[in-house]
């Protein structure tokens, strides 16, 4: 039976996503118990078992067939809503925060002053992770965030436009819900044979509407993210293009995420100081006194590009003044500090907790570069290890056995060991647990191949852990036994390649210069003695 006086219609469309979409609408259980609310769900095609999951859920299930047009196929669903409001959602997407403030947001007068709303989205990239949770409310990985419209008043009789990466024209005033947000994982799931067709699809779409405008900055920063799937010539066309644009639209809300892309292409191909020019334009026209605090998100990634190509081209006091921008901002971001308004027009690329290890790690190499040895231990100290994951788990170890063997740093590997050892033991998901195996190998190969003083002084670091102790004897007597191993190969190599020569008459001579060179190696080795007595007659 058709409901009445319906509040919020929730519309998404879907195709083959039974992985997800019974996660995604039994989130929306507590918000339809609190609110007069009606699901539809319009298939565009599934083979899967979408759509019976859709029927158990969703108050109406659509049929649509699919034309690569996926502003039709929403338009399509919108077309069938009775609610005084619409959102849209993806099969992809969990609303797993407090609903409260959306809530008191539908229950309210206030909203009649806005035409729609922003919703914060939250991007999780581990797949692993994702895998192992029940809700992605207890996702702990990479993240990335940025603001969707997804909420509009259905009076003003919207309509989403693009047949890729489409969108729904807004005019002012707009409510963001900086509270409720929803969380994505499509990206992480996306295997790479059919990421690459998607962005293949994509990058076909954007370049149908491209041709249509060349002014359309939207559409050229959407494209310029399937960069791996464009022609390498194509590609640095739509970056002169977007150069272009961006410097004759500087009041156009996509150019601080165009000045992102064109400063980060241009970092990749190591045009370094064309990257630092656009980096630093963009910190002239943007910033500082006088200027719009929306700007500080983008300048989030603007002072990482900045800080890592300063480092590259050895600029270890500009890097670190750079590096200390970028942390600033973060800090700010992740405190909720910063205006979010921007993220309209996409989500961050160096805004995580990877990339900002990252920056303590380059920063730590800065102070090591410098001789600043006390500074690096300080960073080091900033870092929990236990909580780190990814190759910065591999990297600061990497750094520490080295701050452990500068006399001038006063660091002990022994407060360190043990969080490895613990982690060897606890990290369980088979990607974490493959980095930790190869920092405990790295760790333990370096100090085995030191000098027996140096070794000796990292040995008593860790004596106290026997299992240390033992595990870093063992790696030493197998480097040895690799070393001996070489060694003996590398003689009968030689033995070998001597023999042939010694059968040629014209070689004899080299033979007798490569049977005295292998001598000093091995001088007790019978066989080489007969060979430079039978060479030397």
């Amino acid at each position: 039976m058709e409901q009445n006086n319906i509040m919020l219609s929730i519309c998404m469309i879907v195709k083959n996503e039974q992985r997800c979409l019974e996660r995604c609408l039994k989130s929306l259980i507590p918000l339809k118990e609190q609110l007069n609310c009606e699901v539809i769900v319009t298939d565009t095609g599934s083979t899967d078992k979408s759509v019976e999951i859709a029927e158990k859920y969703a108050d109406k299930v659509l049929h649509f067939e699919w034309c690569n047009d996926f502003s039709a196929a929403r338009n399509y669903g919108i077309e069938q809503a009775k609610g005084e409001w619409i959102m849209v959602m993806d099969a992809d997407e969990e609303l797993v925060e407090d609903v409260s403030h959306l809530v008191n947001f539908f229950n309210s007068e206030e909203k009649y002053r806005y035409t729609g709303a922003f919703c914060k989205m939250k991007n999780c990239f581990n797949a692993e992770v994702c895998n192992e949770v029940e809700s992605l409310k207890d996702y702990k990985g990479d993240t990335s965030y940025f603001l969707a419209y997804r909420i509009f008043r259905r009076d003003l009789k919207p309509r989403y436009v693009g047949i890729i990466h489409e969108y729904m024209p807004y005019s002012n005033p707009v409510y963001t819900l900086d509270t409720t947000t929803l969380y994505h994982d499509g990206y992480a799931f996306e295997d790479e044979k059919k990421r690459k067709q998607k962005k293949i699809r994509n990058a076909s779409l954007l370049e149908k509407q491209i041709k249509e405008n060349l002014h359309d900055l939207r559409a050229i920063v959407h494209i310029l993210v399937e960069e791996d799937v464009i022609n390498k010539e194509v590609y640095k066309n739509l970056i002169l293009l977007t150069e272009k644009l961006m410097y004759k639209n500087l009041n156009n809300i996509f150019v601080p995420n165009a000045f992102v892309k064109v400063a980060r292409y241009y970092d990749k191909i190591d045009d370094k100081q064309k990257a630092l020019k656009i980096c630093q334009d963009y910190v002239k026209l943007f910033t500082g006194e006088g200027k719009s605090g929306m700007y500080q998100t983008f300048e989030i990634d603007i002072r990482f590009i900045q800080s890592n190509a300063l480092f590259r081209q050895k600029q270890y006091r500009p890097a670190l003044k750079m590096m200390e921008k970028y942390l600033q901002l973060m800090e700010k971001y992740q405190n909720g500090e910063l205006d979010l308004q921007l993220l309209r027009t996409g989500s961050l690329g160096f805004a995580n907790e990877t990339q900002k290890e990252f920056i303590k790690f380059l920063k730590t190499r800065c102070c090591m570069e410098l001789k600043q040895y006390q500074q690096a231990k300080e960073i080091i100290k900033t870092i929990n290890l236990s909580e780190t994951m990814g190759k910065g788990f591999y990297n600061f170890y990497w750094l520490i056995v080295r701050l452990c063997n500068e006399k001038e740093c006063d660091m002990k590997l022994g407060e360190y060991y043990t969080i490895l050892l613990d982690a060897m033991k606890k990290r369980e998901l088979p990607g974490q647990k493959k980095i930790v195996e190869d920092t405990y190998n790295m760790v333990h190969s370096y100090i085995a191949n030191l000098p027996k003083e140096q070794r000796d002084v990292l040995l008593e670091q860790i004596i106290s852990s026997e299992e240390g102790k033992a595990d870093l004897w063992n790696m030493i007597k197998k480097k040895e036994e690799e070393k001996k191993e070489s060694l003996k190969k590398m003689v009968e190599d030689t033995k070998t390649t001597i023999k042939k020569l010694m059968a040629e008459v014209t070689m004899k001579d080299k033979a007798l210069d490569l049977s005295k060179k292998l001598e000093k190696i091995v001088p007790e080795d019978e066989e080489v003695k007969e060979f430079i007595k039978i060479l030397s007659k």
